[in-house]
């Protein structure tokens, strides 16, 4: 890409309607990097293909396995799942250090979950299908360096890889589609496991429910990398 491309690009991305898609906010103002979050969300949540942000809301995974449990032998499948509600995200927290340059970023979301979905009994070579669905409050916290880069006399962000940790609040609710229950009720290995499953099943569906959030979440700090790769630092922050 050469300048001029790259500047157009930069202006079509910071301009949305003659409205910027960032309003610059100070570094410790959680209310206005809240409202910042939201107003970019509710602009590019679909996704824009041509400028390397993907699609959050809904968020799509095509297939993902979650070992729930080894020693139960108790593995999940998705298949074709989708998330909602990541366009609606809060955010809890955010430490921005910029003598150690890096960040600290906590957001929650009330996530919808709706899956084709299998259970696998490895220690039979059983499994189980139907439908899955759940919603869940999400807690994310992310956390990151970064580097200035400039181009043109301008300061630019260069994100660096992010490490996460994911907590659900509450208890998720979870159900299962009839005919899956009704497979789970009659299936002899399955029956075996319920005690162990009673006792383990809210540590279970966090866990679970974690794995699936974490793929969202990671798009969206991807799809901040990108953005931060070709507007200016002045648009993200005015103190400093």
């Amino acid at each position: 890409m050469d300048f001029k491309s790259f500047l157009l690009l930069a202006f079509a991305l910071v301009s949305a309607n003659g409205q910027a898609l960032f309003e610059p906010c100070y570094k410790d103002d959680i209310k206005c990097l809240s409202t910042a979050l939201e107003d970019f969300l509710s602009k590019t949540y679909g996704g824009v293909a041509n400028y390397s942000l993907e699609a959050i809301d809904p968020y799509v995974i095509s297939s993902l396995e979650v070992v729930a449990d080894e020693n139960m032998g108790l593995v999940f499948n998705f298949k074709n799942a989708r998330l909602t509600g990541m366009k609606n995200m809060k955010i809890l927290d955010y430490k921005m250090d910029t003598a150690k340059q890096t960040v600290l970023l906590k957001m929650k979301v009330n996530l919808e979950v709706n899956s084709d979905f299998q259970i696998g009994l490895t220690k039979s070579s059983r499994t189980l299908s139907g439908p899955y669905s759940a919603s869940a409050i999400v807690h994310e916290t992310i956390s990151y360096s970064y580097k200035l880069f400039t181009v043109n006399g301008e300061d630019y962000y260069e994100l660096g890889p992010e490490t996460s940790i994911c907590e659900i609040v509450e208890e998720p609710k979870v159900t299962l589609g009839a005919e899956l229950q009704q497979q789970v009720a009659s299936d002899q290995d399955a029956v075996s496991l319920k005690p162990q499953w009673e006792a383990n099943k809210v540590a279970l569906r966090k866990k679970t429910l974690c794995k699936l959030a974490n793929s969202a979440f990671v798009t969206v700090i991807q799809n901040l990398r990108s953005l931060a790769k070709i507007v200016p630092k002045k648009n993200f922050f005015k103190d400093i």
